[in-house]
């Protein structure tokens, strides 16, 4: 069985009408580490070259990204085109600076989670101070995925 959250999103972004979405949001294809199911669920993203960078909200409460602690191979709609890649998700617990690092540039891209975070973006920068960053995202996961070459 395959898993899927949030129904209308998905279907929306496999829909020829996909664009307004899909600068922002794509589908992402997990693997469960002991089962095999595949989940595939929405998820916001800022891609910087050929990386995919994905903050999974709340992710105490999710699961998804735990199939991703050792790297793994995913599959993405991104922008209306299958893609796959190697994904890994890396807790700021366990490796705060390059959580902070990736989380900059996420950051970035998207400045009303900066101001969620408290940290201000400016033309497309994370102005703040690296100790003020640090503290600010030493709870968040960040899920790293490396596409494949075309």
């Amino acid at each position: 069985m395959h898993r899927t959250s949030n129904p209308i999103v998905i279907a929306l972004l496999r829909s020829p009408l996909h664009w307004p979405l899909s600068r922002s949001v794509l589908l992402i294809t997990v693997r469960g580490r002991r089962t095999g199911r595949p989940y595939t669920l929405p998820v916001v993203y800022a891609k910087i070259g050929s990386t995919i960078l994905i903050v999974p909200g709340d992710p105490e409460h999710k699961t998804w990204w735990r199939n991703l602690r050792e790297p793994a191979t995913v599959e993405l709609l991104l922008r209306g085109r299958e893609v796959t890649g190697v994904g890994r998700a890396i807790r700021a617990q366990d490796d705060l600076t390059t959580v902070a690092d990736a989380m900059r540039d996420y950051l970035a891209a998207f400045p009303p989670s900066a101001a969620q975070r408290g940290l201000t973006v400016v033309e497309h920068e994370v102005i703040d101070d690296e100790t003020t960053l640090r503290a600010a995202v030493a709870n968040d996961v960040i899920v790293r995925v490396d596409l494949d070459a075309d």
